[in-house]
């Protein structure tokens, strides 16, 4: 096979995948978010999904496919060597040659992994505004435990939301968790006997699973845990551990919060158990608007500047979203 394409010291020259065009040679570097062997009646190609900061392109490489299949793993930086094409009306690369990057330390994983658009010292900023705010001592303590401690504070500010769906990106699960924190403290006062405190602090710990439900290196993908486990009881393990050391904290409160954790997704199906008190009720609505919304708003997002009416086919909610009659149309009538 041929050898690999960059040295080190040109790596600085990365083309990302928001500045390709049909037609383009391109010559850079990618993190693979996943791959597939496929036959076709002269042999066998491969498929891949190449990614960055900027977005994700669809490739495929014709020769010595099986050989170079073999190379590969999700997740790893690759270099490529290829031409820009299209297929089905989205771009395509159709790889002359890709090699696994030898040397990763000298790059930034953030650099090929999409972020939230909020700033994220705008959203630790809010967060921690919004939970100064909390007046129950014991909510308190066990918040400013959370916040002490540097491997799950390090971690959460930096997840993602979700792999595919909501808040996919990197600081994906503090945007959720602020934009959830936000919505309780405002309906909260709407509903007299509804503990706010408590449901403020259900809104933190809610996904907080998801800090060890994902892997976020070079690609977005579920941890072992995550797959067997998954983020509502590792989550609920994660605040009973932080309860733990808080001698102190009443057990009619440890158990009224847990129970906010493992039923907010408000349906057995994914969840152990069905919300159960005024704050769990509460709590499944808001996250679970936050996150449709979210979700919904940036399929549209993503088709919006090209002045259509609808989003393509969304598999996982199967149905196509109406924007609306775009605003070029109405100027020109």
């Amino acid at each position: 096979m041929d050898q690999p394409l960059l040295e080190e010291e040109t790596l600085s020259q990365k083309i990302y995948v928001k500045d390709l065009e049909v037609g383009n040679s391109i010559h850079s570097i990618f993190a693979v978010t996943r791959f597939a062997l496929r036959e076709y009646d002269r042999g066998k190609f491969l498929t891949l999904r190449l990614g960055d900061n900027t977005g994700k392109v669809n490739a495929i490489l014709w020769d010595h496919a099986e050989e170079t299949s073999k190379q590969l793993q999700d997740g790893i930086v690759v270099e490529i060597d290829g031409k820009v094409n299209s297929y089905k009306d989205e771009l395509q690369i159709t790889l002359k040659s890709i090699h696994p990057l030898a040397d990763c330390s000298h790059l930034n994983p953030r650099d090929f992994l999409q972020a939230s658009p909020i700033p994220q010292e705008t959203l630790i900023s809010e967060f921690e505004e919004l939970i100064a705010g909390i007046t129950d001592p014991d909510y308190h303590a066990l918040l400013s435990e959370f916040r002490q401690d540097e491997r799950l504070w390090g971690k959460f500010i930096l997840a993602p939301g979700a792999k595919l769906w909501h808040h996919p990106y990197i600081y994906g699960l503090l945007e959720h968790t602020l934009s959830v924190m936000k919505l309780c403290r405002l309906i909260a006062p709407m509903y007299p006997h509804v503990d706010s405190d408590l449901l403020i602090a259900g809104a933190v710990f809610h996904d907080m699973g998801k800090i060890d439900e994902f892997v976020f290196d070079f690609r977005i993908d579920y941890s072992t845990d995550g797959r067997l486990l998954g983020h509502t009881f590792i989550g609920t393990l994660i605040v009973e551990r932080l309860i733990t050391q808080l001698p102190s904290f009443p057990e009619e409160k440890r158990r009224l919060l847990l129970h906010l954790i493992l039923s907010h997704h408000g349906e057995i199906e994914r969840s152990p158990i069905l919300p159960m008190t005024l704050e769990a009720c509460l709590l499944h609505h808001i996250e679970n608007m936050d996150a449709q919304m979210a979700a919904l708003g940036r399929e549209m997002n993503n088709v919006r500047s090209e002045n259509k009416e609808w989003t393509g086919f969304v598999n996982l909610i199967q149905r196509y979203l109406y924007l609306g009659e775009n605003s070029e149309s109405e100027d020109n009538e």
